[in-house]
């Protein structure tokens, strides 16, 4: 009988061994939503056109945050996120925007003054009124949550508080 060569059979101990250890890796999915908090602006409040919006917001993922996004969009037909579009002497505001968190952070608070109201679009006043803001989180692993509050924009001096 022939015999079967050492280094063979040390081949095929090492080959084994890996398979099971790859069969034993982590199959861990992450699908849990992140978790929005948002301090400001509140539900129902009014934004001032001419000036800065006060956006303070906390987000939390289990496992990783990837990045956040404003979406503000009219609510004259007191619509459920569709379109709308108005005609006359005013254009509705719109606004959308993103940013990406560092990499490997679980918990984030966001504020900032970054986003103004223009007083004016394509040379029209910006249409005052009902609006949707909504934010969006979305984690490394694609998991997306959303909050819409409403608000009101409005002239004015725009006195709010600064934080």
């Amino acid at each position: 009988m022939k015999r079967i060569q050492t280094p063979y059979i040390q081949f095929i101990g090492i080959l084994t061994i890996l398979l099971a250890f790859a069969a034993c890796e982590d199959d861990f999915v992450d699908t849990t939503k992140p978790v929005i908090r948002i301090e400001a602006p509140a539900n129902n409040d009014t934004l001032y056109i001419g000036h800065d919006v006060h956006f303070d917001c906390e987000f939390e993922d289990d496992t990783e945050l990837h990045s956040y996004k404003i979406d503000i969009h009219n609510n004259f037909d007191g619509h459920t996120h569709k379109s709308a579009r108005i005609e006359g002497e005013e254009t509705p505001f719109s606004y959308s925007n993103s940013w990406t968190f560092s990499p490997g952070q679980k918990n984030a608070t966001v504020h900032h003054h970054e986003l103004i109201i223009p007083e004016l679009i394509d040379n029209l006043p910006v249409a005052h009124g009902k609006y949707h803001f909504g934010i969006f989180c979305t984690d490394k692993a694609g998991n997306e949550s959303h909050i819409f509050i409403d608000v009101v924009l409005a002239e004015g001096d725009g006195d709010h508080d600064h934080h």
